[in-house]
């Protein structure tokens, strides 16, 4: 498998938690988020969102929050 690069590892990064994927991708996406600060802290944030997520009641995101979410990560797959 090439060497992963940061849009491969968000591209990636749901099966990854989910436990799914070959081990080939996993192992790819470890040693690229062990690299790399920046997808290991989409890593770590994310892995802590959906904990907070899963163990609290349903609730809809607001608009102004998703919106500077999904801004900022366009931001962050442009430069990577």
């Amino acid at each position: 498998m090439k060497t992963m690069d940061c849009k491969d590892v968000l591209a990636n990064l749901s099966c990854y938690i989910d436990g799914d994927g070959s081990a080939e991708l996993r192992t790819a996406l470890e040693k690229h988020i062990s690299r790399c600060r920046r997808c290991r802290v989409v890593f770590d944030t994310t892995g802590k969102m959906l904990k907070i997520v899963t163990d609290a009641e349903p609730f809809e995101v607001p608009l102004s929050v998703s919106g500077r979410l999904y801004t900022r990560l366009e931001k962050v797959l442009s430069e990577a």
